[in-house]
């Protein structure tokens, strides 16, 4: 598969022309381009993608989807806190009350939107947003709105956290439940006890971890019974639930301020109302078939440990997120392209995704593969990273400068 990026267009100003052949000339050495996946997966084993338990296209789910689009259509074109309010909404967000074990829930169109939204709302001006160093990037980028002092964190390091606030004072704090980059899990109860003690807002990503994890899914937070304790969680439905959009759960009294702060939800139409039915749907599936979850991060432990066995180090991963890391730009495009060649497909991470002049290959693992599949994807991984002649490193760490 090859990949023609456009050349210069001589109507651009210059200052632009130079800014973006910067990047040009760093993507057109990618060999094979790898954010051009083939279209038709069929005769490839693909972990390049994040229906974790594989619900997208689930006859239930496909049959609500439908049902709801031939009643509502696109629904009513409005923000969802003024008239874009559906039936379907309010049915989804009561499954998510109930699952999520929390006071109220706001619908959002994507996890992006709720997690920029988030951290623009509840920030002060020039107050200290302790960020993960790998914490996702809409949550750097509602830090950057939001007007606050970005404190960035090494990465599970809640010491470092409490030491970062010593020295900063109060503010906001953003995790990951699940890091979408390494599978990393952080001590959550030992950045919820830091927060309570030194009075600051935790704010806890759990689109990785919602559906995965937990009593009926509910998450790390519900898994480690410290719903109570998170003032607000944010999730995408384009993992677990395989569909479009994203929620926040918090107390009555913080959604109710939300949707009169979180100016993605104020100024954008509400998520479809086809989109929430398919979710709830997606939720019943998923709540009924438990065993969809625990074979994913079964196989996801499997893979592991086959990985360590052949000398590959899959790092800190103890979710469904696995990643090769490599200290060179093109490498992790490589490495695809040579997956590709055995059949197996992975998604590849270059900057601003994480930091530059480094790359990493992911595996999405999902709940349909096997032992026999993991075992393909182990032995095709040492014979790629050796035929390579390079050195998988360990994940990226965020150094102190400071």
């Amino acid at each position: 598969m090859t990949v023609v990026i456009p050349k210069s267009n001589p109507n651009h100003p210059e200052w632009f022309e130079s800014y973006k052949e910067e990047y040009l000339k760093r993507w057109r050495a990618y060999e094979p381009f790898p954010f051009d996946q083939p279209s038709d997966t069929h005769n490839y084993l693909s972990l390049h993608q994040n229906d974790y338990l594989r619900l997208s296209d689930h006859p239930e789910v496909i049959r609500a989807k439908n049902e709801a689009n031939e009643s509502t259509g696109s629904g009513p074109m409005a923000s969802i806190i003024y008239g874009g309010d559906t039936g379907q909404h309010q049915k989804y967000r009561s499954t998510l009350q109930e699952v999520m074990k929390t006071g109220d829930v706001m619908l959002t169109t994507a996890g992006w939107t709720a997690n920029v939204g988030i951290v623009e709302s509840v920030a002060l001006p020039d107050m200290p947003i302790y960020l993960d160093y790998q914490a996702h990037a809409s949550l750097w980028d509602g830090a950057r709105l939001s007007g606050g002092k970005i404190v960035p964190v090494r990465h599970n390091d809640a010491d470092h956290l409490e030491k970062r606030i010593k020295r900063s004072g109060a503010g906001v704090v953003c995790i990951d439940a699940f890091y979408s980059t390494d599978g990393s899990v952080p001590d959550l109860e030992r950045y919820v006890q830091i927060c309570e003690e030194n009075d600051c807002l935790l704010i806890l990503d759990e689109a990785h971890s919602f559906g995965m994890i937990g009593p009926n899914g509910g998450g790390l937070a519900v898994h480690l019974g410290l719903e109570n304790r998170i003032p607000l969680r944010t999730v995408s439905m384009s993992k677990a639930l395989g569909g479009n959009g994203g929620f926040i759960a918090a107390s009555e009294e913080l959604v109710w301020f939300l949707k009169h702060r979180s100016r993605p939800v104020i100024f954008s139409s509400s998520p479809s109302p086809a989109g929430s039915a398919g979710a709830n749907a997606a939720m019943k599936v998923a709540l009924r078939e438990p065993e969809r979850a625990e074979n994913c991060l079964r196989m996801a432990a499997l893979l592991r440990t086959l990985l360590l066995e052949r000398g590959i180090d899959p790092g800190t991963s103890n979710s469904q997120i696995i990643s090769i890391y490599f200290d060179q730009d093109p490498l992790a495009a490589k490495f695809y392209g040579l997956m590709r060649k055995h059949g197996i497909l992975v998604s590849v991470f270059t900057a601003p995704a994480v930091p530059r002049d480094t790359s990493l290959a992911r595996y999405s693992i999902h709940c349909e593969v096997t032992a026999a599949d993991m075992e393909r994807v182990a032995n095709a991984t040492a014979e790629v990273v050796a035929k390579m002649a390079v050195q998988v490193k360990p994940p990226f760490s965020f150094v102190e400068k400071t």
